[in-house]
Order: C-alpha cells, then structure tokens, then sequence
C-alpha cells in the first residue's frame, strides 16, 4: 500500500522518499544473479516460503547500492529477515549499519503488521494467542527451563488450544546462529507462525536468563 506508506510517512514528517518502481529495480527484468541466503534462508520462514528470503536479501542488497545508507533499520519482528540482513552485510562487507527497532504491539500484545487488517473481529481476538505463546515461553525460560523442546511444547499447547488458529511452526534459536536449538545456553529467541484464519501471522521474542533464586 505506497500511498498508506506515503500518507504516514507525511504525518511523521518524512522529508524524502525513494520508491523506486519494478522496472526501475529490475530494468532486465527477473535477475539472473541473485543474492544467496544460505541454509538458514531455506528454514523457518524459509520453508514456509520458498525463494523468499533469497527475493529478500537480492533488493536490498540492489538498494543498498542505489541509495549508499549509514544505517538501515529492520523490525525485529520479521527476526530472521534482520538476522539475514546483517549477515550478508557482514559477509559481503556492505558499509551500513543494520538496526533492529522493537516490535510494537497493540495493548494485548499482538504485533503491529499491516496483515492485521484482513482479521475479522473474531480472528483479530483469537491472534493474541501468539503473544500469550511467546510470553509463556519467556516465563518458563526466567524460571529456569533451559529445554527447548519444552518450551516449543508450551507454545504450540497455547496456540493449538485456540480456535480457528492453526500453527505453521514453534522454534527456539540461537540469537548469534539462528540455529535452532535443542538446550537454551545462551541468548535465545522463541517464534511461532501461524494461521489465524486465511492470514498468516508470525511474532518472536527474546528469551530471558532464569531469574536469580
């Protein structure tokens, strides 16, 4: 939605906007030469979408070249989309900084994202269950549950008990790898995906060191 974009980077004070068009991206049309994720591109989101993360990584590396940023800022949301991006700029020495911004969140915790719009009423309340997974994991986590394996079973329980969600996936990964894990022994994220309905929805968060007893 360029113009939805266009009006609330007016109502924020934007003072430029490059938007570039398909044909101004990818004046040869589909490029022959693209940009390769890696195996991590191929799980997770990945696997769920195939070739998207190789799309993903290809324009912005074009607009990394066409516009030559400090810094890109990437929604810690779409977590392995951030992760991937600062490995290829890590890998292919791209001189930007990559920073991640918060996910914001409605006040029950669903993460903004402009696929919300297509919930019905019934399915915009059922979609707090991704949160409610997320944060049950994190509580486990603080009190101390290193096993994984435990905390994909928390997720899933909480998703799977609500109707009209179907779960896609439930992992823990290593926060410096994305490496899913099977013990949690260090900075570790815990992410769902899921159907709400015909929308996919999808949402992570950190998991916190176990609280001191």
């Amino acid at each position: 939605d360029e113009a939805g974009d266009l009006a609330s980077c007016a109502r924020l004070g934007v003072d430029l906007v490059f938007a570039p068009s398909v044909e101004e991206m990818y004046p040869g049309g589909e490029p022959v030469v693209t940009v390769d994720p890696g195996p991590i591109g191929e799980r997770l989101e990945g696997a769920s979408r195939p070739g998207h993360f190789r799309g993903v990584a290809t324009v912005v590396a074009k607009l990394f070249h066409a516009v030559g940023p400090c810094a890109a800022y990437f929604g810690e949301k779409d977590a392995q989309q951030l992760f991937l991006v600062r490995r290829m700029v890590r890998d292919l020495s791209f001189p930007v900084e990559v920073v991640g911004c918060p996910t914001v969140r409605e006040p029950d915790g669903l993460a903004l994202s402009s696929r919300n719009r297509y919930l019905s009423p019934a399915e915009r309340e059922a979609a707090g269950c991704l949160f409610l997974a997320l944060s049950e994991a994190a509580e486990l986590a603080r009190k101390g549950e290193r096993d994984a394996a435990v905390l994909v079973a928390a997720m899933a329980r909480e998703i799977g008990a609500t109707e009209g969600v179907r779960l896609d996936y439930a992992a823990v990964v290593d926060e410096a790898t994305f490496e899913e894990v099977r013990e949690v022994r260090g900075p570790a994220r815990a992410l769902v995906a899921a159907w709400v309905g015909s929308t996919r929805l999808i949402d992570n968060l950190p998991l916190p060191e176990p609280s001191a007893r």
